[in-house]
């Protein structure tokens, strides 16, 4: 040692700088090595703990190829890091139909862009070295070195995960389709009140939206009411709301003004939704529907109040008032009327009226009219058809006419008329009104027509009554009697063996057998002994067809206990309660029904011999109205030329003038009923010459319309026509101009003042080759009444309300007008004007020549 210290004094500067450098470098390797020790140590750690890591690892670098892959990305996709580093990525665990995509992202991140998908949790489709696609959640993060990007991505299998949201989505699925298979309405709603449920029902029934929450959901405000159905729910009173706020909810009667307009009743069931710990998690109810069932109910109580009150009613007035206000405010009618038939002087009149307090109906109350002819008014209508009569909106129907106005006045709408009988005649007819538009209902004009039929027993036996304290008595007890159901109602149980067994049968037998069957009787063999000999096939075919599962029914003869034989229509159906067959049925004696249907064929016969008699009468009346005519026509003729000749002579004075102007005047007015009487006479006997050819129909209907036009200008009526300048119809000319005189005419004659007249033509060509014209005069004048326009073409006929108003006429001129059309070969049909009142014609006629 000594020694070198000693040789370092004979080294030169240089050589010691060199020996210092070196020394230096040796340190700086001994740390270098030490640094790189630890480096590897920490790479070694951080490959184990990456390896030991449940997520797998993928590192890419700018061109996409794998540079790490941990141990967890070898479960996951099946590859080693031996065959996965080096590989593209895309090649190794993006699906193909992804692949394009992943080029042009990394392409864009190569070129300077950055990448939309780093630092997100993204769920994405991968696949595995087998080819099978699983979902897998990815964190990515992109990372530059040296100007370079390197791309880190965390990945992990979330298929168990999306099976489990798919199996809840299933489940809502399933319940959510559950629930709008049912009838019922259900809701439920959140811990924030928020409507979470509501199935098809519920929406149907309330037009419920999709952010509807809990106070204003169920309400719809203004839609939900109590059970009197006038009364709306306070938010507080909610089915809904009541269960959110805690409170169990049984049996809830609301009302509902569904979205369809009816009035629907429901019964509303609620509960709060409280977890085991005692969390809310908020609430629901369902709307269990009992609308018909309380209508079925109300039906019922109706029919029991009016039997009630006709026991107690003294008169045949206090009756009437009674029922008509029983049933008026169980239905939530308005008013109603009892009009009484009279069959001597061929009149109704009206009896007795309830009106409701809160309706203020003194203008419907006092119309002017309390007495109608049968045929005229609704009462009159309904006694002359024998037949209920509803109508929705009174103050537009023309069978209403008579009442129109001071319904309007009383802002009523539907009008039901039902008629009251007794046995084969009309006592009576009752009538109700209603605010409220109703649509035909057959169940409530059934139950109405059972009413009714209660009120004409009651009238009958009153006017016995009043004949004899004596039969009143007997009368009640009669009607008691006859109230009774006297069907017989059974049921039996066929065994394999096809052996009947009795399950059930009515206590009374009397209204089939004539008395009460034995004790130890059965049906089956009462029927067994009873039947007609003649029946017992029909009998038979009855009990195979019902063995064999199917609903059958026979009519037969029974020879009774008491020695009558009854004709017994008997109906069963069969039903199967698990592997036993049961039949129910019902047994009516239909004994009157027949001996009915034998009058009713007499009756039918005798209607076809009087029908050949009338016939014959008509044509007696048309040789008489033809003869008539003809022997009118030569008086007429020689009254005329004189009357002219006097009417020449210039001495005449002025009042004798005036005089044979009256006389002249009403002779052209009897010449011209002989015309048209003559003209019917012609068209019956074929002989009515018509000379067709092209006529300009535009200058006929001006010229007519000019002859009509003093009369409209009187009337101030606006005449307007369309008809194209050229368009030509095959016609005669002077029989063409009596159309359309007696169409013009008509319509002027019935349009009040200030109306209007329209006529209007075109061709149409539904047949190529054969064109038609059509024309039509329209005018807005007091129509006629819509059961009236089937005879509007018949001779002698006029229109009821033409009638009324005191317009004069004949009833030949529309006669001869469709004779006359028929014998061009063309149509003439009438209709309510659109809009209405008033009346269109529609003429159509050849607009082509007529073939031989």
């Amino acid at each position: 040692m000594g020694g070198d210290v000693a040789a370092l004094g004979e080294w030169t500067p240089g050589e010691l700088a060199l020996v210092s450098a070196l020394a230096t470098a040796a340190e700086t390797e001994i740390a270098l090595r030490i640094m790189n020790q630890d480096l590897l140590r920490t790479a070694e750690h951080m490959r184990a703990v990456l390896d030991t890591a449940q997520d797998a690892l993928v590192s890419a670098d700018a061109a996409g190829v794998v540079t790490a892959w941990n141990a967890a990305s070898e479960r996951l996709f099946g590859y080693t890091a031996a065959e996965a580093v080096g590989r593209p990525i895309a090649d190794l665990i993006i699906p193909e139909r992804f692949r394009a995509a992943h080029e042009q992202g990394m392409a864009r991140i190569r070129d300077g862009g950055g990448s939309q998908l780093a630092g997100q949790r993204l769920e994405l489709a991968a696949v595995d070295r087998a080819g099978h696609e699983f979902p897998i959640e990815m964190t990515l993060q992109v990372l530059h070195v040296d100007d370079r990007p390197a791309f880190y991505a965390f990945l992990h299998d979330i298929s168990h995960r999306r099976a489990a949201q798919q199996q809840l989505e299933d489940e809502r699925t399933f319940l959510q389709t559950l629930l709008d298979s049912l009838d019922t309405g259900v809701a439920a709603c959140d811990p924030d009140g928020r409507l979470v449920v509501r199935n098809r029902a519920l929406r149907s029934l309330l037009e419920i939206g999709e952010d509807h929450g809990v106070d204003d959901a169920l309400a719809v405000t203004g839609r939900l009411y109590g059970p009197d159905g006038r009364t709306p729910l306070h938010p507080d009173e909610l089915p809904l709301a009541r269960a959110y706020s805690g409170q169990n909810v049984d049996g809830q009667h609301v009302t509902v003004h569904a979205a369809d307009g009816r009035h629907r009743r429901f019964v509303a069931n609620g509960r709060p939704i409280i977890t085991t710990d005692g969390r809310k998690l908020g609430a629901v109810t369902a709307l269990h529907e009992i609308t018909e069932q309380h209508r079925a109910e109300v039906l019922r109580e109706v029919q029991h109040a009016v039997v009630r009150v006709l026991a107690e009613a003294t008169s045949a007035e206090q009756a009437a008032t009674d029922t008509i206000a029983t049933v008026a405010t169980a239905l939530d009618w308005t008013c109603g009327e009892f009009w009484h038939a009279d069959a001597g002087t061929d009149t109704i009149s009206r009896l007795s009226r309830w009106t409701r307090p809160e309706h203020d109906l003194a203008a419907f109350t006092n119309d002017e009219t309390m007495t109608f002819a049968r045929g005229y008014g609704l009462a009159g209508i309904i006694w002359d058809t024998e037949t209920e009569l509803w109508i929705p909106e009174v103050a537009v129907d023309p069978r209403a006419v008579a009442r129109r106005k001071t319904a309007r006045e009383a802002g009523l709408h539907t009008a039901i008329g039902l008629p009251v009988r007794s046995d084969d005649r009309v006592l009576g007819v009752l009538l109700f009104f209603s605010v409220s538009v109703h649509e035909p209902d057959n169940e409530l004009l059934a139950m109405l027509d059972g009413i009714c039929a209660h009120l004409g027993r009651h009238f009958e036996r009153r006017r016995a009554e009043d004949l004899s304290l004596a039969l009143t008595a007997a009368r009640r007890a009669f009607d008691r009697v006859i109230s009774q159901v006297n069907d017989y109602v059974w049921t039996f149980e066929i065994r394999p063996d096809g052996t009947p067994v009795p399950v059930y049968a009515s206590p009374d037998s009397s209204g089939i057998f004539g008395g009460r069957l034995a004790t130890d009787a059965t049906l089956i063999s009462a029927m067994a002994e009873r039947i007609h000999q003649s029946d017992m096939p029909r009998m038979a075919a009855l009990r195979d067809t019902v063995v064999a599962g199917r609903a059958a029914d026979a009519e037969i003869r029974v020879d009774g206990l008491d020695g009558v034989t009854r004709w017994v229509w008997i109906r069963a159906v069969p039903r199967r309660d698990g592997d036993r067959l049961f039949v129910d049925g019902i047994a009516t004696d239909i004994t009157e029904r027949r001996e009915l249907a034998d009058q009713r064929e007499h009756l039918l016969t005798e209607q076809r011999h009087q029908n050949q008699q009338l016939r014959e009468l008509d044509r007696m009346k048309d040789e008489l109205v033809a003869l008539v005519s003809h022997e009118l026509r030569n008086p007429m003729s020689t009254i005329a030329a004189y009357t002219e000749m006097l009417l020449d002579d210039p001495g005449l004075d002025p009042d004798h003038r005036s005089l044979i102007t009256v006389i002249d005047k009403h002779t052209a007015h009897m010449n011209g009923l002989v015309d048209d009487l003559l003209d019917l006479a012609r068209l019956d006997a074929g002989k009515m010459r018509i000379d067709r050819r092209p006529i300009p129909l535009a200058r006929a209907v001006r010229e007519c319309a000019d002859g009509q036009r003093p009369a409209a200008d009187a009337k101030r009526l606006a005449v307007t026509i369309d008809v194209p300048r050229h368009l030509p119809v095959y016609a005669d000319p002077f029989r063409l101009r009596q159309v359309l005189d007696n169409l013009m005419s008509n319509a002027v004659k019935y349009t009040p003042a200030d109306g209007t007249v329209t006529i209007t033509g075109h061709r149409e060509e539904a047949i190529p080759g054969k064109p038609v014209v059509v024309l039509r005069v329209s005018d807005s004048g007091i129509g006629i009444p819509a059961e009236q326009y089937a005879h509007l073409f018949d001779r002698f006929f006029r229109a009821s309300n033409a009638v009324s108003e005191g317009i004069k006429g004949t009833g030949l001129g529309l006669a001869i007008t469709r004779a006359i059309v028929a014998a061009h070969g063309g149509t003439i049909s009438a209709e309510p004007a659109v809009p209405p009142p008033g009346t269109t014609f529609t003429l159509k006629l050849p607009g082509f020549p007529p073939t031989e």
